[in-house]
């Protein structure tokens, strides 16, 4: 049989160590519904997953945003800086023959890439402008 939701499982798990908080069966199945309909809303789940994430000692885990987010800038600025400085140096000292084997690097992608990590971080400082931003 093919389970529809995968988090039943851990609904189950979660409200079985939280039986011995609720008293009636009310407030356990109120409990319960809650849960179930926290758990069915992907985009809380990864949010609560990259709070988790973000807390973690090792830069391994919780860097990996704005590792990404140098990488982008340090592509652009060679893109769009270095590489442009590297070909005026080259060709003042005759060297036109490097020019050509300089890298390149497709900039639509990580364009994309860091437009979306930019506006991830527009939204959370909008919700911390507006008071509503948890911590």
């Amino acid at each position: 049989m093919i389970k529809l939701n995968p988090m039943a499982g851990v609904a189950k798990e979660l409200m079985g160590g939280l039986d011995a908080l609720f008293t009636s069966d009310e407030e356990r199945a109120k409990a319960e519904s809650s849960l179930n309909h926290q758990l069915q809303q992907p985009h809380i789940l990864q949010a609560m997953a990259n709070i988790e994430e973000a807390k973690h000692p090792s830069v391994f885990v919780s860097g990996w945003r704005p590792a990404l987010g140098w990488l982008c800038v340090l592509i652009l600025a060679w893109t769009w800086i270095v590489r442009d400085v590297v070909i005026i140096a080259l060709m003042l000292l005759d060297k036109t023959e490097v020019v050509e084997q300089l890298p390149t690097a497709d900039t639509s992608t990580v364009i994309t890439l860091l437009l979306c990590l930019l506006g991830l971080g527009s939204a959370r400082t909008l919700e911390k402008l507006k008071g509503v931003a948890r911590r």
